[in-house]
């Protein structure tokens, strides 16, 4: 197993920034679970991800009772969506599974362990209040409504006899 890559399935994400406006493109998870506060801490220490006396120790943050973690991003990250979902279906309370490495760096900004996200799967986009409004509308609706009345199509609908000249092309 490659104990450089962290894979978490089916996440709820709390906040993403995928224009860099100063601090990077991220996406922050939820991490309040055992299995995945686990998962990531043993990531970090393992792979002694961070700089200075911080390395090896994750950056959780606990905020309203959820504990986060940032998960950066590069232009390498690749994005892809069950359903139709992309990438701008990402928000708060949206479901992903993800990918992310680390890596060794020693530039002018100095000398560590960095990590960056590879690979993010869309399962489930952000709930938004049109999903409700939608929702209303469509229960409101008979399962037998019938939006057109005309009968359905049939073979005997169909013309008897066609020559190339019916053909409109």
């Amino acid at each position: 197993m490659d104990n450089t890559k962290i894979t978490l399935k089916n996440v709820k994400v709390v906040f993403v920034s995928l224009e860099d406006e100063g601090f990077g493109r991220s996406i922050t998870v939820d991490a309040t679970s055992k299995e995945v506060k686990d998962a990531i801490t043993t990531w970090v220490k393992d792979n002694n991800i961070g700089k200075g006396d911080k390395a090896g120790t994750p950056n959780f943050k606990d905020y309203e009772q959820t504990t986060q973690y940032q998960f950066k991003m590069n232009d390498n990250t690749r994005f892809a969506g069950l359903n139709g979902l992309t990438q701008k279906d990402l928000g708060f309370g949206a479901q992903v599974s993800l990918t992310a490495n680390s890596f060794q760096y020693d530039n002018k900004f100095g000398k560590g362990t960095g990590s960056s996200l590879s690979a993010v799967l869309v399962e489930g986009r952000s709930p938004t209040s049109a999903d409700a409004d939608l929702e209303e509308l469509l229960g409101g609706m008979d399962s037998d409504a019938h939006i057109n009345d005309a009968p359905p199509i049939t073979d005997d609908d169909a013309p008897k006899e066609i020559s190339i000249s019916d053909i409109p092309f």
